[in-house]
């Protein structure tokens, strides 16, 4: 609503008022002999009618002093506006000048603003950057990283330090440093990100280091907002003049108050959001606390805490950015404050017709509308109508009860959440509406406090209504005669069931992430003690059968032989699902990154398909073909042994015995590929959408559960290395697995 249509509503209203006056005054008088004749009344209806209209009179008049007052209150907020864009006018220059590349996207990456530095880093200008994804600038081979990166940054974590290898448009590549955070819209929401760029293969990088870490301490030291560096305990290791300005402590004195202030050495929601974040558990998390500086005066904050991850030489630590919003709450304060004043004249107001109405109802009017002064009645009966409106045009609940527990009036809010009407409540108590007794026997303990010492109450309680129950804050107050004597009282009632679910989920969700991270703690120890038990035997067995092997004499029986060769097949393939279930592990705790060398993949795949065919595939046929020049190629060669050998298991496992199984090489301009194929009976096409999926077992496999996990090693190895796999299988043929690499010849 615009302040003209108030002001016109308000306007509307005042002529209203003076149109009612003039009705009254029209109104004709009654004869002294009717009034004698109406001893046991002990009003006239006018002056109650004159009194009700005094009374709407002076609450408009304070409605227009509540409007003025807000008027100039929402003249400072635009003030402010101007000066907070003035503030971000200042701060787009530093962000289009800046040495180092800035970047803003969405969350999904696509370039929103760039800076000069990043459009000259990256060759393109900065209009044809806008709404181009940041990835196509990625490296091809760091790119299934950097989804990875994006996926946490969209879970609202921030990353620093992290290095990442860019291609310019037409020109060469060059590696960057990049500071990630991510920005939250008012649920909480990350809806963006910001990013800093900073070169690492200029020329001019190390000047350029120490320009920046000049430029940092004096940002540090000279920042409006206050900055503290702080250890694993949440003590200061060093703070900006700022911070001690607005705590109003000394250096030295911050470094043993600081945990007090913010309740770190406490117990608490506090505390344990500070041990999360120490933990690596979270990056950064943002809270506004009221703060007590040295001489008692109070302040609100904003508290921002990130993590700041350590080396092997320097220790783990956080940041804390205080920023002072004592204004911004003050401001928002005094809206409050306005909003709730007018809430007061409303219910004053209400109050006031409430008690007019039982003063009326005590005066019998019944009999002074049988009396010729009947033109009243329309009046009273709007009137009435005006302040049902009010009161029920809100979302809280309004009853009004007498001393002895019957209800005088219910908002129609309040009887809907009940499942009744507003006729259902009047002259009636609790226990002729069967409302639960729990709750109302404590509120009639409470009203008669309330009638006994005339002061009001405040409270809780949970309710059943027709939503199901709910949580509710409710205030008790007196209605007084005119000698002071409460003679009623009005319960108001809010609805505050989402802000005690919030703070319980929110409860629940700490709890319940402090209890995954120990089960994903006690399951990988777990599984480093199995394979380490189990390593231990399956050696001494496989050393055992090849000593037998060995020494066998030259006319032993073949089945011994036979036996013995399939123990040994069997042992590998045991070993081989002890070191899919270490990688898995290693997957999950994101510790397996790409390590390339030079290798000769040519000879190399030669290797592993003699390997496999002296271990589990003796009772197969394995051939390999090869299309590539006798070259080296840069790759992972342990991420390569793993990839082939599970490959190759599996389609040995799926070939009926003495059959052929086929690996081929083919190199091409950009990328290698390998074709493995079985000769079993093939793969449905429901299983083969489940195919990689840890633990499935095909219909028509035919094959254990350590398949599956194989093939889930396969699909994590081929997409770590930035590659892709495909499934093609026939009855007839057979089943082939198709899997393309990035090729490097550095």
């Amino acid at each position: 609503m615009t302040y003209e249509i108030f002001d016109q509503q308000l306007a509307l209203s005042l002529q209203r008022l003076e149109a009612l006056w003039r009705q009254v005054d029209e109104l004709p008088k009654p004869s002294t002999q009717v009034w004698q004749d109406a001893d046991d009344v002990p009003e006239k209806p006018q002056a109650h009618l004159t009194q009700s209209l005094e009374e709407l009179s002076l609450s408009l008049q304070e409605l227009q002093v509540a409007a003025e007052q807000l008027r100039q209150q929402n003249e400072a907020l635009a003030e402010s506006r101007n000066t907070t864009e003035q503030q971000r006018q200042h701060y787009q220059e530093l962000f289009e000048f800046a040495p180092d590349g800035y970047l803003v996207t969405d969350k999904e990456s696509s370039l929103l603003e760039v800076n000069q530095t990043a459009a000259q880093l990256l060759n393109v200008p900065t209009e044809r950057l806008v709404g181009k994804p940041l990835v196509v600038f990625v490296a091809p081979e760091e790119r299934r990283d950097f989804y990875s990166q994006l996926r946490q940054l969209q879970k609202g974590e921030s990353i620093k330090n992290w290095q990442v290898q860019l291609q310019r448009w037409r020109g060469a590549s060059f590696r960057v440093s990049l500071t990630v955070a991510p920005f939250k819209n008012s649920q909480g929401e990350v809806v963006g990100l910001r990013w800093q760029m900073q070169d690492l293969t200029s020329p001019k990088k190390e000047s350029a280091q120490t320009q920046s870490d000049r430029l940092f301490r004096a940002m540090f030291e000279n920042s409006a907002v206050g900055i503290a560096l702080l250890d694993h305990q949440g003590r200061i290791l060093k703070s900006n003049r700022a911070l001690q300005e607005a705590l109003g402590y000394s250096a030295q004195e911050l470094q043993s108050r600081f945990p007090m202030l913010l309740n770190l050495d406490e117990p608490g929601m506090e505390s344990a959001m500070f041990h999360q974040l120490m933990a690596g558990r979270r990056r950064s998390y943002q809270l506004e606390k009221r703060l007590s500086n040295h001489d008692s005066s109070m302040q609100w904050g904003r508290l921002t805490f990130s993590l700041v991850r350590g080396t092997q030489s320097e220790p783990t630590l956080a940041t804390c950015i205080l920023e002072d919003i004592t204004a911004l709450r003050q401001l928002k304060a005094a809206q409050q404050h306005a909003i709730e004043h007018q809430e007061a004249i409303k219910q004053q107001q209400a109050t006031k017709k409430l008690e007019i109405t039982l003063q009326e109802q005590k005066n019998s009017l019944n009999q002074l509308l049988e009396t010729p002064n009947q033109q009243l009645a329309p009046l009273l009966e709007q009137l009435g109508k005006i302040l049902n409106d009010i009161l029920s045009s809100t979302s809280e609940f309004f009853f009004v009860c007498d001393r002895t527990g019957k209800y005088i009036y219910v908002n129609r809010a309040a009887a809907h959440a009940l499942g009744l009407t507003q006729s259902d409540f009047i002259s009636k108590t609790w226990q002729q509406l069967d409302l639960p007794a729990e709750v109302m026997e404590r509120l009639d303990a409470q009203r008669a406090t309330v009638f006994a010492t005339g002061q009001a109450i405040a409270d809780e309680a949970s309710f059943p209504t027709v939503d199901g129950i709910r949580d509710y804050e409710y205030t008790m107050t007196p209605i007084s005669d005119i000698n002071n004597k409460p003679e009623a009282v009005v319960v108001t009632v809010r609805d505050i069931t989402e802000q005690k679910l919030a703070a319980v989920a929110m409860s629940e969700a700490l709890a319940k992430e402090d209890e995954l991270s120990t089960l994903q703690s006690h399951f990988s120890y777990f599984v480093s003690v199995v394979v380490r038990e189990l390593r231990n035997p399956l050696n001494n067995i496989f050393a055992c059968t090849k000593l037998i092997e060995t020494n066998a004499h030259p006319e032993a029986d073949e089945k011994l032989l036979y036996y013995l060769q399939l123990i040994q097949a069997n042992v590998r393939r045991i070993n081989q699902l002890l070191h899919n279930l270490l990688l898995i592990k290693k997957l999950e705790a994101k510790e397996l990154s790409l390590n390339p060398a030079l290798l000769n993949l040519t000879e190399f795949c030669r290797e592993l398909t003699e390997d496999v065919q002296q271990g589990a595939g003796f009772l197969h046929q394995l051939s390999f073909n090869s299309e590539c020049l006798d070259v080296d190629v840069c790759m992972d060669k342990k991420l390569l042994r793993h990839l082939l050998t599970n490959l190759l298991l599996n389609a040995i496992k799926s070939s009926p015995e003495g059959s052929e199984v086929k690996m081929e090489l083919i190199c091409q301009e950009q990328q290698v590929v390998f074709h493995i194929q079985d000769s079993g009976s093939g793969i449905s096409p429901e299983d083969q959408e489940l195919l990689f999926k840890v633990l499935h077992r095909g219909n028509s496999l035919g094959t254990l559960a350590a398949s599956s996990l194989g093939l889930f090693v396969v699909k994590q190895c081929v997409e770590l290395q930035g590659g892709e796999i495909f499934v093609a299988s026939e009855g007839s043929v057979g089943t082939t697995f198709t899997v393309t690499l990035p090729l490097n010849h550095h």
